[in-house]
């Protein structure tokens, strides 16, 4: 048997580091999405706006209020997701 010092301790180690690795990298897609769903509802929104603007014929009404709901309901998302996340990690 080898113990710590041989290459079953360098396996375990390198175990370890590519577990740490996993957590980091999962972590940051996480973010990734939370930032991706936040632009993309707000530009969804300012879309929708911006069509109902021009089949009304009212341009900048429903434009900003397309792009506040959709930032209003990104940033919902983007508060839920953190602060759950945060209790998650407290329990």
């Amino acid at each position: 048997m080898e113990g710590e010092k041989g290459p079953a301790g360098r396996f375990r180690r390198g175990l370890g580091t590519l577990k740490r690795a996993q957590r980091t990298e999962v972590a940051a897609w996480r973010y990734v999405h939370l930032g991706l769903t936040l632009a993309a509802s707000t530009l969804l929104f300012l879309y929708a706006g911006y069509r109902l603007d021009q089949w009304v014929g009212t341009l900048p009404i429903f434009t900003l209020v397309g792009t506040f709901l959709g930032g209003l309901g990104g940033f919902l998302y983007l508060y839920r997701e953190v602060t759950a996340g945060e209790r998650k990690g407290k329990k």
